[in-house]
C-alpha cells in the first residue's frame, strides 16, 4: 500500500474553501482511514463528494476507504471520479496508484500493471522516491502473479532499497515471503512474514498486521504445522472482521477451508470455501472467486447428488434437474430428470433503454416460479436449486430491480455472472479432468460468445478469457440491420469478429496452442444434430470443421432438407431421441440464426486455428452445470 503524502495536498484544497479545518469532512475522512475506522471514514467520504465533487481528495478519500473494506467496484468507480477531477501530477499519481490496487483486486492484471506503470512514471518525473518505491513493489506483484518470480524479486528488492521509512518496508516483506511461498521455500517465507509482523507491530499497523497473520498461517499449513495454521488463522480472522476488511475476510475463510481440507474435515471445509465464495462475490473480486471455485471443484470429486439450476438469460429462462456423480477421468455421470426452457420478453427494449420493463421483468418471475416448481416436484432439495443470470442479464443497468423481483416472489438469491465466471462454469461443467489445463472453451450463446481456458499459475488457477459480443441471435439481428442477412454478416465477421479474434491469438498464444477444443452453446448442438443424429446417445462427440461447413452450404443449397437429415439408418429408441432433437433444433432456431451461428462458428474455429486439434461436443456439459456443481451442499441420494 502506497503512503504518500497525502496531507498536502488536503492542506491546499483546505485553503481555498472558508469551512474550519475541523468541519472539513475530506479531511475527517482522510483522519478516520488513518486511524484505521473505515466505517466512518465511508461516511465521511460520501458527505465530501457531496460536498465537494469537483475535488480529486474527496472521490480519492472515499475510494481508499470502500478498497479497504473489500469494496472494490465502489472503490474503482471513486477513483476514476478522483481521477477526472486531479488537477495536478502529484494527484494523479496517488490516484493511479489506487486504481492500480482496485484492478489488482479484482485480478485485471494487465489493467492493474497499466496504471501502477502511470504511477511509476509520474513518480520517478517528480523526483518521488516513496511514491516510485512503492509503484516498484506494486509492479513486482503482479509479475509474481503472473509467475515471473525472479523479475518480481529484482522489482521488490530495488522497492526496499528505495524506502527509507522502516514502517513502509511491512508490506513488501510481506510480498517477498508470498514469493517464497510460491516457489515453495517456506522457511524463507516464515522469515519475511515475521520481519513483516514485527514492523507492522511497532508501529501500530493492525490492519497490515492481520493480513500477514493470515499469510503466515496459510504458510504453517502448507508446512503441515497445522496447530499454528489454525491459531493464527483464526486469529487473523477476527482482527480483519474487527476492521471490516471483506476482502481479507474471504482469503481468512479460504485458508481455513484448505487448512480444513488438508486435515480431513470435508464438511468444515466446505463450509469455508462457500463462505469465501460468496464474500468475493459480493464485493465483486471476481479473481479471487474463481480461486474460490476452483478448489470446491477439487473438493468435489466424488458424490452422488440431485441438483436443480435456473438460468435466467436473453432468450427467457431454462432449467435443468439433475442426478450427478463426478468420477474419474470422465468428468461427469449425468441423468437428467428434467429439462425445460420458457421464452420471455425480458431483454426485449434493453438496447434501446439500457432497463428491464416492468412487463418483461414481470413475465420473467411467473417463468421461474414455473420452472422451479418443475425442479422440486423430480425430488431435488430446495438448497440445492440455483437461480443464476448469466452475462447477458448481469450488464443491465436495473438489475438490482430484477433481483430483489426474484428474491421476493421465489426466495431465492440471484447471482450474476459476469464473462470470467461463464468460462470457469463452462471449464467446470464441460471439460474432463484430465482436459482441464490443456483444453480451450468456446461457448457460443444467443447473445454473445465467451471464448477461454483454465491456467495454473503460481499453484493457483487463473481463468484467461475474452468475449465476441455477438452470438446466434444477436448476430442475426445486426446483419439485418446493414442489409441483406449474407452480405451483413460478411461484414460483421470480416471487420469485428475475425480482428478480434485474431488480436486475442497474438495476446495469448494458448488460445492457439492448447490442443483440445470443447465447444458448447445451441448453435454446436444443431451442428451435431443436424450433421451427426447418430450420435445422440454419444455424451463427448467428436467434431470436425467440415461437419459445419457441410451444414453452412446446405443451408445455402436446400435448407429444408438440412433441417430434415436421413435417419434411415437409425431405429428404435435411439431412432426417437434423434427425431426429438430435430424437433428442438427447428423449434429453438430460425433458419436465419442457424445461417447465422454457422458462419460465426466457421470463421471463429478457423481463426483459432483449429486444423488437426480435437474438437469435442460435451452434450451435457454447460455453465449452468458447472455452476451447480460449484455451490452446492451436496446431498446423497437415496437408492
Amino acid at each position: 500500500m502506497k503512503l504518500r503524502a497525502i496531507l498536502s495536498f488536503l492542506l491546499l484544497v483546505l485553503a481555498l474553501t472558508s469551512l474550519a479545518r475541523a468541519q472539513n469532512p475530506i479531511e475527517t475522512c482522510f483522519n478516520y482511514l488513518e486511524a484505521q475506522d473505515y466505517k466512518r471514514a465511508i461516511e465521511a467520504g460520501k458527505v465530501a463528494v457531496r460536498l465537494y465533487p469537483n475535488v480529486s481528495l474527496s472521490h480519492l478519500c472515499l475510494g481508499k476507504a470502500y478498497l479497504n473494506t473489500g469494496q472494490v467496484d465502489l472503490a474503482l468507480e471513486s477513483f476514476k471520479k478522483a481521477e477526472r477531477e486531479s488537477r495536478t501530477k502529484e494527484e494523479l499519481a496517488v490516484v493511479y496508484n489506487w486504481m492500480g490496487m482496485a484492478y489488482d483486486k479484482k485480478g485485471l492484471l494487465d489493467e492493474a500493471l497499466l496504471y501502477y506503470s502511470k504511477d511509476l512514471h509520474l513518480s520517478k518525473e517528480l523526483g518521488d522516491k516513496r511514491g516510485e518505491a512503492a509503484s516498484l513493489n506494486n509492479i513486482a506483484g503482479i509479475y509474481r502473479r503472473k509467475g515471473e518470480y525472479q523479475k518480481a524479486l529484482e522489482y521488490y528488492n530495488e522497492s526496499l532499497r528505495l524506502k527509507t521509512d522502516e514502517k513502509e518496508k511491512a508490506v513488501t516483506y510481506n510480498n517477498i515471503a508470498t514469493l517464497y511461498s510460491d516457489l515453495g521455500d517456506y522457511k524463507k517465507a516464515v522469515e519475511h512474514y515475521k520481519k513483516s509482523l514485527e514492523i507492522d507491530e511497532r508501529y501500530g499497523n493492525y490492519h497490515g498486521y492481520a493480513a500477514t497473520l493470515l499469510n503466515l498461517g496459510n504458510i504453517y499449513r502448507k508446512m503441515k504445522d497445522y496447530k499454528q495454521a489454525e491459531a493464527c488463522l483464526l486469529e487473523g480472522l477476527k482482527r480483519v472482521k474487527k476492521i471490516e476488511d471483506r476482502f481479507w475476510e474471504g482469503v481468512a475463510y479460504v485458508y481455513l477451508g484448505l487448512l480444513y481440507r488438508d486435515t480431513g474435515n470435508r464438511a468444515l471445509a466446505k463450509e469455508y470455501l462457500n463462505k469465501a465464495l460468496r464474500t468475493f462475490q459480493e464485493i465483486g473480486a471476481q479473481e479471487s472467486a474463481l480461486e474460490a471455485l476452483a478448489y470446491l471443484y477439487e473438493l468435489e470429486k466424488v458424490a452422488t447428488t440431485l441438483y436443480g439450476g435456473v438460468e435466467v438469460g436473453s432468450k427467457g429462462v431454462k432449467a435443468i434437474a439433475l442426478e450427478l456423480k463426478l468420477s474419474g477421468d470422465e468428468l461427469y455421470e449425468i441423468k437428467e430428470l428434467y429439462r425445460e426452457s420458457i421464452n420471455t420478453t425480458i431483454i426485449a427494449g434493453v438496447k434501446e433503454t439500457g432497463r428491464f420493463s416492468k412487463d418483461g421483468i414481470e413475465e420473467t418471475m411467473r417463468a421461474l416460479a414455473s420452472l422451479i416448481e418443475g425442479i422440486k416436484k423430480v425430488g431435488v432439495p430446495e438448497k440445492n436449486i440455483f437461480v443464476v443470470a448469466s452475462s447477458a442479464i448481469s450488464g443491465v443497468s436495473n438489475v438490482d430491480e430484477f433481483a430483489r423481483a426474484v428474491k421476493e416472489k421465489t426466495g431465492y438469491e440471484l447471482i450474476l455472472l459476469d464473462k470470467d465466471g461463464e468460462v470457469l462454469y463452462n471449464i467446470v461443467g464441460a471439460v474432463p479432468n484430465k482436459y482441464l489445463y490443456s483444453s480451450v472453451v468456446v461457448d457460443i450463446g444467443s447473445g454473445n460468445t465467451k471464448i477461454g481456458y483454465l491456467e495454473e499459475v503460481g499453484g493457483k488457477p487463473f481463468v484467461r478469457s475474452f468475449e465476441i459480443p455477438y452470438g446466434t441471435v444477436s448476430l442475426t439481428e445486426e446483419a439485418k440491420k446493414r442489409g441483406s442477412l449474407r452480405a451483413g454478416l460478411r461484414e460483421v465477421i470480416e471487420k469485428e469478429v475475425i480482428p478480434l479474434v485474431k488480436r486475442e491469438m497474438e495476446k495469448k498464444p494458448a488460445f492457439k496452442s492448447r490442443k483440445s477444443v470443447f465447444l458448447i452453446g445451441g448453435i454446436v448442438w444443431a451442428t451435431v444434430s443436424l450433421t451427426m443424429p447418430e450420435s445422440v446417445e454419444e455424451s463427448y462427440v467428436r467434431v470436425k470443421v467440415s461437419k459445419v461447413e457441410e451444414l453452412r452450404k446446405a443451408l445455402r443449397a436446400n435448407p429444408k432438407r438440412a433441417l430434415n437429415p436421413d435417419l434411415s439408418k437409425l431405429s428404435g429408441e435411439k431412432r426417437e431421441r434423434a427425431l426429438k432433437a430435430l424437433q428442438r433444433v427447428r423449434e429453438v432456431f430460425s433458419e436465419e440464426n442457424l445461417v447465422a451461428g454457422t458462419e460465426l462458428l466457421r470463421a471463429i474455429l478457423v481463426n483459432l486455428g483449429t486444423e488437426g486439434r480435437e474438437l469435442i461436443f460435451p452434450r451435457q456439459g454447460n455453465w449452468l452445470i458447472g455452476y451447480v456443481v460449484l455451490n452446492g451442499y451436496f446431498a446423497e441420494v437415496k437408492r
